[in-house]
């Protein structure tokens, strides 16, 4: 089959899928500008632009610039008009450093540097893990030592609007959940370890949190029991009345919907039995996350996105764990951390149409830029195939450094953190 076919293939698969299913079309509730990336994997959390210009494969010359960031970090970069915003830190110190930059010429616009304490963390983590999100106003930032949980705002010139400091954080590996924007308020998984802890130290309380955007006030807390520090981010929808859903899932409680203005718990269902590291993922009627750990034993399953529903299927072959899977109408992109990368159909409960192994070690989520896939590795290879329900494999480039983030994607930029480097792909 000629490469335009899979195109049209693929282009045809999304609508089917979306008619068939009116909530395909909910991530739409949240689109945001083409020059804003404003929170971990972008628009509700879908690592989808396919709007994007950005030359995909790209040669030297689409290097719009190279910063040298302060300090390392696992978290991505967001984007807000003509200004991008990243977090990084100290690997000896701990030192946070809240990071502005100008999108055009990649200069930093300012720094803001805040003392920390040192502590355990997994091997490949860091004291920078977590994304800031992003709104017309202000950039917001999280982190964690053992003492204390700091959730600052600040505008995007630097002003410090608020901060609030919310317990003790207790984890085996170190902290790494990021924070949305949902209608007028903040929202972030403060989820700890609760077991598997070293001897004397206290399990921790795990709470999903929402804070009034424009002041920092609490607004609601509410406790959860996931058993292990799970680092999915949220997913939104809106219902029937306009009202906005919070859809995540937990090792212990599995599936969750929850009332954005109340916190109130609508449904859960059990599902997971390890940790959960992959953000969830609203796919027309479907929510898919999975679980694993270190020694594999990695699941993705897909439920039905509503009360009492069913399981639909389960992937449990060269499944992801730390990566989210990326959708686009009815295929979904599993790349998992093995770097075995497999392309599944929604609509038929996961029937696998492709199987690849790509290679390398893999932290970082894919993303899609047009009907571009493209995921990189640990070590710093980007690799990108056709978004395709046919594998094709269209190019690979070596960064030549240590990536464990996800890139940021704008309507004319990519953004693509190393441990030490923020590079600018395309023309901003």
């Amino acid at each position: 089959m000629r490469h335009s076919d899979n195109r049209f293939l693929m282009i045809f698969a999304l609508v089917t899928f979306a008619c068939l299913n009116p909530i395909a079309s909910q991530s739409s509730l949240y689109a945001e500008e083409s020059s804003a990336w404003t929170r971990f994997r972008g628009p509700n959390g879908s690592g989808v632009a396919v709007d994007s210009k950005v030359p995909v494969p790209w040669q030297a010359s689409d290097i719009q610039w190279q910063l040298n960031l302060p300090g390392e970090g696992n978290g991505s970069a967001v984007v807000w008009d003509n200004r991008f915003f990243i977090l990084s830190a100290d690997p000896k110190s701990a030192e946070r450093y809240v990071i502005a930059g100008d999108m055009k010429s990649g200069k930093i616009a300012w720094t803001k540097s805040f003392p920390s304490k040192t502590y355990h963390l997994h091997k490949l983590s860091s004291y920078a893990s977590s994304t800031p999100c992003v709104d017309e106003k202000c950039v917001y930032c999280v982190w964690a030592e053992p003492e204390e949980i700091t959730v600052k705002a600040f505008t995007h010139d630097g002003d410090e609007v608020w901060t609030k400091k919310l317990g003790r954080f207790t984890s085996q590996h170190g902290f790494g959940t990021s924070p949305i924007r949902v209608d007028d308020m903040l929202v972030f998984t403060n989820s700890q370890d609760t077991k598997e802890l070293p001897p004397g130290v206290e399990p921790g309380e795990d709470h999903l949190v929402a804070l009034d955007a424009a002041t920092g006030e609490l607004r609601w807390d509410t406790k959860r029991n996931p058993l292990l520090a799970c680092y999915a981010v949220p997913c939104v929808a809106k219902d029937a009345n306009g009202k906005s859903i919070l859809y995540n899932a937990n090792t212990g409680e599995g599936f969750l919907a929850i009332d954005a203005a109340t916190g109130k718990t609508l449904w859960s269902r059990s599902a997971f039995t390890k940790r959960v590291c992959g953000s969830t993922i609203l796919a027309g009627d479907l929510l898919l996350a999975s679980e694993g750990s270190g020694g594999g034993g990695n699941i993705l399953i897909a439920t039905e996105a509503k009360a009492n529903g069913k399981e639909v299927f389960r992937i449990t072959k060269a499944a992801p764990y730390v990566p989210t899977p990326v959708v686009v109408g009815d295929l979904a992109f599993l790349w998992a951390d093995n770097g075995i990368v497999t392309c599944i159909s929604l609509s038929e409960q996961g029937k696998v149409l492709w199987t690849e192994r790509i290679g390398g070690n893999v932290s970082s989520s894919p993303v899609v830029v047009r009907d571009r896939l493209i995921g990189i590795s640990q070590d710093g290879v980007v690799t990108i195939l056709a978004a395709s329900p046919i594998f094709e494999k269209l190019g690979e480039i070596k960064l030549e450094q240590t990536c464990r983030s996800t890139p940021a994607v704008t309507e004319n930029a990519m953004l693509i953190r190393t441990s030490s480097q923020l590079i600018c792909v395309g023309n901003p």
